[in-house]
């Protein structure tokens, strides 16, 4: 299998790229989670998928975009690069992870851009660093996620496998 059996996190890296001006340009990052993420080529590369098209030919859509790239590491195993493209294709939302969670990632970026439009940067960087802290499921558990919007809270259940 392509999928690394025992993923140390849930996601590896969160970060918000802004588009290009023009395809001379590379996209930059805006805001990253954690901080102290240390694969500067990773972090480099990232933007370049989250705008996988000629900026100055694409016209704007109306509609938010969710698309997924896969990364293949070194020992083979997928790393999938989950994004959630913006209205106007000003910014892209990316999350770096192991898990094939493709429904479940992009609840999780449509959470984080609800926090981006309504400013909140604290009750964001709590959600991530929950997120990140919380111990990843068994391999083949059906994933639930849940939001408590009233006290910004994230609740992941995992059933039993029939």
């Amino acid at each position: 299998s392509r999928i690394r059996e025992n993923p140390q996190k849930i996601f590896d890296l969160f970060v918000e790229a802004a588009c290009p001006t023009s395809a001379d340009y590379d996209s930059q990052v805006l805001r990253q989670f954690p901080l102290e993420f240390d694969d500067k080529e990773s972090i480099q590369m990232l933007p370049k998928f989250c705008f996988p098209f000629d900026v100055e030919r694409v016209k704007e859509s109306p509609a938010v975009q969710h698309f997924t790239f896969a990364l293949t590491d070194l020992e083979g195993k997928q790393h999938f690069g989950f994004c959630r493209l913006a209205k106007g294709f000003r910014t892209c939302l990316c999350i770096l992870s192991y898990l094939p969670w493709f429904e479940v990632f992009y609840k999780i970026l449509n959470n984080i851009a609800d926090h981006l439009a309504k400013e909140q940067f604290t009750e964001l960087d709590e959600f991530l660093s929950m997120l990140y802290l919380h111990p990843v499921p068994k391999l083949n558990s059906p994933v639930s996620l849940e939001f408590d919007a009233k006290v910004t809270k994230l609740k992941i259940t995992t059933g039993k496998v029939l």
